[in-house]
């Protein structure tokens, strides 16, 4: 076995040995959180080191191959899993590092950190698994761990109704990945991903035992409940923002590191997912709806952990459409910046919270006019743009074009929006600075996909063999857009007794979190006192972080 085959199997082994010995030895608390923080560490530094020699000298893969040649066990390493491999490393090193302070005398601080390693090397597993079999393994595993986490406090009730809930809703898409890859093992044997390409192929030219029909279609469509489970999309999407009973340091790792499971299971497995045009189409339904319904939750949310799971759920239906769509390149760097952005939101949510106590305390933003807001909003994200597609050439489809575009522009136009309306500036310097800012976010937007897009082109393929047309995605656009024009801007009377319905429809959506965080007889507590109702999001935010 070469050192790079061995530093590949310790990034994974690492954080599973770190969790194996917490278990065993039962150190203090304080112990514990250094031998998870530092074997996380020890894994990072690996998985750097394995990325450099995977981005030099090629693939490196540690696998025990059958008597054909394919892997029957082990693990791969490409451009693609090692991207994935840093991500899941390098957030396991962060949120253990800053739960050794968070938790310092927590009466199950251990447990914690045994668990937090087995997430860690189960997810790092995910993403250098050789065969669907380990990935399946690994994928259980890391859904097994992230139900125990959410339990951290097991005496409070909400948390052990999160805890089943999430399981649950697990366990529909870890079902449907079991039985995918039974089908497939059985129908072509076990299915080696250093060849996914390969897979499909196989899989395309097999039909179900006993049943009939073709395997890969079956497969392609399990494979997209497996993910759709994961990532918490419509219809099983209700366990994410359940999860925010769990401590800060938990939710940092479900949303960096397996929340993105779509993401992650889908690319790897582009070429199999991207054969069904089911598969795909169901992956952008879900997809679309997520994004839409979910964001739409997340604006009229009061309270910081519920606003950014919501916000999570809606970013992981548009990572899930760019997969259906065959933007892998995208989907991939979406998968990468979600992670790091929202595991350091999540790990500054008590920040947040003070900040927000304190906030009468700052000085009023001055006054910019409405007509240059919406000048700067509208027109100079749309003016970078173009130019960043005459500096870089991405290579897109006509559907990812598309995407890419309408993405980057709404979201450069909203923060520059968004700045405008509190910038501490007067008009000028304020206007300006909103101007560079939305130019510099999507010349690094494009810039930054056109280089991923170029790393990992060797172990990825362009696109998807089935993917969602321009046409349908335009015109999903064109819908939502027209609807939330009308519902928003459409003056009258009537429409805004429209508009308050759908503001209290949406805002009592999601009745699982107001559960979860409300203290009353159905949770065994004695209920709030009546002056205390008077601030109901404080309460609930403070607890949950």
């Amino acid at each position: 076995m070469t050192p790079p085959e061995i530093l590949l199997i310790l990034v994974p082994a690492l954080p599973a040995l770190a969790a194996a010995a917490i278990r065993a030895a039962r150190p203090g608390g304080e112990r514990a959180a250094r031998w998870g923080a530092g074997a996380a560490a020890a894994a990072f530094v690996a998985a750097i080191v394995v990325a450099v020699i995977v981005a030099v000298g090629g693939p490196v893969a540690a696998v025990v191959e059958g008597s054909d040649g394919d892997a029957l066990v082990g693990l791969n390493a490409t451009r693609v899993t090692t991207l994935l491999g840093l991500l899941t490393t390098g957030v396991g090193l962060v949120v253990q590092s800053f739960a050794g302070r968070n938790l310092q005398g927590d009466l199950r601080e251990r447990r914690f950190f045994e668990l937090a390693s087995l997430l860690t090397a189960a997810t790092t597993s995910v993403a250098f698994a050789a065969t669907l079999g380990l990935l399946s393994i690994a994928w259980i595993v890391a859904g097994l761990a992230l139900a125990a986490l959410v339990t951290h406090r097991s005496t409070w009730r909400p948390a052990r109704r999160s805890a089943r809930r999430t399981l649950r809703s697990l366990w529909v898409g870890d079902s449907a990945l079991l039985v995918a890859t039974l089908l497939a093992v059985v129908s072509v044997g076990e299915i080696d991903l250093r060849s996914p390409a390969g897979a499909a192929e196989e899989l395309a030219n097999a039909s179900i035992p006993v049943l009939g029909g073709n395997v890969l279609s079956v497969v392609a469509v399990l494979l997209t409940v497996a993910g759709i489970s994961r990532s918490a999309l419509v219809p099983v999407h209700q366990w994410l923002p359940a999860t925010i009973a769990a401590p800060t340091p938990v939710s940092a790792l479900l949303h960096a590191g397996v929340v993105n499971g779509a993401g992650v299971l889908l690319v790897r497995l582009a070429p199999v997912f991207g054969s069904s045009t089911v598969a795909t189409h169901l992956a952008f339904a879900a997809g679309a709806v997520t994004a839409w319904y979910a964001t739409t939750v997340m604006l009229v949310r009061s309270d910081v952990k519920g606003n950014l799971a919501w916000s999570t759920a809606g970013q992981m239906g548009f990572m899930t459409v760019q997969v259906a769509i065959g933007a892998l390149a995208a989907a991939l760097l979406h998968v990468v910046g979600h992670g790091m952005y929202k595991a350091a939101l999540f790990l500054g949510a008590g920040n947040a919270v003070t900040a927000h106590l304190h906030h009468e305390q700052r000085p009023p933003p001055h006054v910019v006019a409405r007509s240059v807001r919406l000048g700067v909003a509208l027109l100079v994200p749309a003016a970078a743009l173009w130019a960043a597609y005459l500096v870089f050439h991405p290579h897109l489809s006509t559907a990812a074009r598309v995407l890419v575009t309408v993405f980057a522009w709404a979201t450069a136009a909203r923060a520059a929006d968004g700045w405008l309306r509190s910038a501490p500036f007067r008009p000028g310097p304020a206007v300006a600075s909103a101007a560079f800012g939305a130019a510099a976010g999507v010349f690094a937007y494009v810039g930054g996909l056109t280089v991923v897009e170029t790393f990992v082109a060797p172990a990825l393929p362009a696109e998807v063999t089935e993917p969602v047309s321009a046409l349908l995605l335009v015109a999903t656009l064109a819908a939502i857009a027209l609807v939330v024009a009308v519902v928003w801007l459409t003056p009258g009377e009537r429409m805004q007794t429209l508009r308050s319905r759908v503001y209290a429809l949406v805002l009592t959506s999601a009745p699982v979190a107001s559960r979860l965080t409300t203290r009353g007889s159905s949770t065994g507590v004695a209920p709030v006192p009546e002056s205390r109702r008077l601030q109901p999001s404080v309460e609930p935010v403070t607890r949950s972080i």
